[in-house]
């Protein structure tokens, strides 16, 4: 039996080849390789904020460290003296060893520079040689909560800073004291570029970040139509097969699991179709064979009844057994209609015409029951819709036959049409018995369900399979009164719908 299109599924053969090439565990693994990229980002900017804080923290301690080394060298007891010799002579200045002695530190530890400056912030003694004793220095105005902390007493060294050259530098502070007091600072300059390097290796790193989470989002689009998409052409199908319709093959849903899905579904729609088609078969024939000696009963029947010599009393009987026989007939009837194929041909029907055809016709068996049929229309004079019209007079009969039986003596079937949102027609018939009970509710349209006395229980699935071949669909519900009210829902005419004034 062909599946159209679908893998072939053998009873050994539940995970066809190459399943894995298209399976959602591929695009799955996909996903979670893309999210594992993108911890890894997150997790590759996190270890490079950290290696840059050790590295500005690690470099700090050195400068730190040449700076206490530079104070020592200096010797404290000498650095107000060495504050106060501006303008001095260079045969007698005290700066010219201190600044040997700091040229020769800074060329053994690969710093920048070093200098001596007092608490205001001026320099008295500097490896530069482009500055001059008491010249005042921007950077320290700058680093003003460096500042007071050396005031405090305590070594800090100021936040990585880009030059006028564009190169990174960093500074430390060392206090120096005398008899207690503070009575000026070293700072300590270095080249930071290898923060600078950690620096750009952040900004990759978030660039590749930012790559990988827009390539990501791309991704993900397409993945999760490939995912939905075929899904959500197998809903509306599968709840079409839920409504009974075996006649729709199950839509193609690709080579992954969910194509196997859907073949898997198209062999279940396969076998339930035949096995339909079997028990119709089945239903038909028991029907023909009950069918053909039952009109042999009635002929005979109706030969005793015509007879003279057939008494009073046993003509009573014998017209007892034609009507439990003209029951017996129309059930027989209802076997035969729900087991016919059918094939909807429509065409262009008048509404309104119908429903009052319909009522004219089933007005003998509510006159019995006293019950008054009632068709609505809202000042419509022609309402037209798109369905097959012997199909139309079948669900509507169905639908008020069951509402005359359901409705009590003296109450009223009403037939309403009216338009519906989005073009749709509506046609409800409403009556005013006792409703639908919960438990009825649901499996009112199953086959041979019923909770009236007499009847095949066919009628409600007869009026939903047709409706189901007519692209219709029924619904139920109750009235202000509690009554049971049915609504068929079809498709309209469009511009050949006229409302009558």
């Amino acid at each position: 039996m062909s599946t159209g299109g679908y893998p072939r599924l053998g009873p050994h053969d539940p995970d066809p080849p190459r399943l894995w090439l298209f399976g959602i565990r591929t695009r799955l693994f996909l996903s979670l390789a893309l999210l594992a990229a993108l911890l890894l980002t997150v997790a590759a900017v996190l270890v490079a904020s950290q290696a840059r804080r050790e590295l500005e923290d690690e470099m700090a301690l050195r400068l730190q460290s040449v700076g206490a080394a530079a104070v020592e060298l200096i010797r404290p007891e000498f650095v107000p003296a060495l504050l106060s010799a501006v303008g001095s002579d260079d045969r007698f200045d005290l700066r010219r060893p201190r600044r040997t002695v700091l040229l020769r530190l800074r060329e053994r530890t690969g710093v920048r520079r070093i200098f001596l400056a007092d608490t205001t912030g001026r320099s008295f003694l500097d490896t530069d040689g482009t500055v001059s004793a008491g010249t005042s220095l921007s950077q320290l105005r700058t680093d003003r909560v460096e500042m007071r902390a050396v005031r405090a007493g305590r070594p800090v060294a100021a936040p990585l800073f880009l030059d006028a050259d564009r190169q990174y530098r960093k500074t430390g502070y060392v206090p120096v004291l005398s008899e207690g007091r503070v009575v000026g600072l070293v700072g300590v300059m270095a080249d930071a570029d290898f923060l600078g390097a950690v620096e750009k290796l952040r900004a990759r790193v978030f660039a590749i970040g930012a790559g990988g989470i827009l390539a990501a989002f791309l991704l993900a689009a397409p993945l999760a139509r490939t995912l939905t998409g075929p899904l959500g052409k197998i809903v509306p199908w599968a709840r079409s097969l839920g409504a009974g319709d075996l006649s729709r093959p199950a839509p193609a849903a690709g080579r992954d699991e969910i194509g196997l899905l859907a073949a898997t579904l198209e062999q279940m729609r396969l076998g339930l179709e035949a096995r339909d088609r079997e028990q119709r078969a089945m239903v038909a024939g028991v029907a023909h064979e009950i069918r053909n000696p039952l009109g042999g009963i009635r002929l005979y029947a109706e030969i005793l009844s015509a007879d003279p010599a057939t008494g009073e009393s046993a003509r009573k009987r014998l017209g007892k057994m034609l009507r439990e026989m003209d029951r017996l007939g129309a059930i027989v009837d209802e076997f035969l209609l729900f087991a016919r194929p059918a094939v909807a041909a429509p065409e262009l029907v008048d509404l309104v015409d119908v429903g009052a055809e319909i009522l004219d016709a089933v007005a003998p068996q509510a006159h019995l029951r006293g019950i008054l049929g009632v068709f609505e229309a809202a000042g419509m004079a022609t309402v037209t819709a798109w369905v097959d019209p012997n199909h139309l007079r079948q669900i509507l009969r169905n639908l008020v036959l069951n509402a005359v039986e359901a409705g009590p003596a003296g109450s009223k079937v009403r037939v309403r049409v009216a338009r519906g949102v989005g073009g749709a027609l509506r046609v409800s018939v409403e009556d005013e018995g006792p409703g639908i009970t919960p438990e009825a509710s649901e499996r009112i349209f199953e086959p041979f369900y019923t909770t009236k006395a007499a009847g095949a229980g066919l009628g409600l699935a007869i009026v939903r399979r047709l409706c189901h071949l007519n692209g219709a669909t029924v619904e139920f519900g109750a009235t202000v009164g509690g009554g049971a009210r049915f609504t068929v829902i079809l498709r309209g005419a469009g511009p050949a719908a006229k409302e009558g004034k």
